[in-house]
């Protein structure tokens, strides 16, 4: 690098420290910054922090989990199967960690979030099996057994939210076969 262009760049940097500096001096009476008053012991009081901004509340929102159903695709089988339209939940302004569903109790479902606001499961993902149960199972005629269910969601804050519910299955039965007893 030639000698003029190392000249050049230092008076270039001594202007703009310079220029800084009268821009700081300049604004510090209109932010009503004022020296600090000496300590007797000779130390200097640090300058006080600025008030605290106003602190955005993070919140985790409800969890969506609309039309709950439970489904007898075959009869005869005792199976059915447990769905929802969707399942959501959302966080702002975290990220969500984790969205779980138990069913009677047990954990069914575990959905992961990763740098994201929300989780959302479509109904395609949300079919879980159950015993249909026997008719009056539940108490009610004509209808089986009543599942429980907590979709339960946590965001990057350790916020905890939970949603609960309950779905009444269609009466089905697996049908059995009866063999006579035969004796030889």
């Amino acid at each position: 690098m030639s000698l003029t262009m190392r000249n050049s760049l230092l008076i270039l940097a001594i202007a703009a420290g310079l220029l800084l500096a009268w821009g700081v001096a300049r604004a510090a009476p209109l932010l009503g910054a004022r020296p600090a008053p000496a300590v007797p012991s000779g130390g200097v009081t640090p300058t006080p922090l600025p008030e605290k901004p106003a602190v955005q509340s993070p919140d985790i929102s409800f969890i969506d989990s609309p039309s709950p159903a439970c489904v007898l695709p075959r009869a005869g089988t005792g199976v059915c199967y447990m769905t929802w339209s969707y399942l959501y939940v959302a966080a702002s302004p975290n990220y969500m960690i984790s969205m779980t569903l138990a069913i009677d109790g047990k954990m069914r479902g575990n959905y992961m979030g990763f740098f994201q606001q929300n989780i959302y499961v479509p109904s395609e993902m949300a079919w879980f099996k159950v015993a249909c149960g026997e008719n009056g199972a539940s108490g009610t005629p004509g209808m089986g057994l009543s599942h429980s269910f907590t979709v339960r969601a946590r965001d990057s804050s350790n916020l905890k939210s939970a949603n609960y519910g309950s779905v009444v299955c269609p009466a089905d039965a697996p049908r059995r076969l009866y063999m006579p007893m035969l004796r030889k």
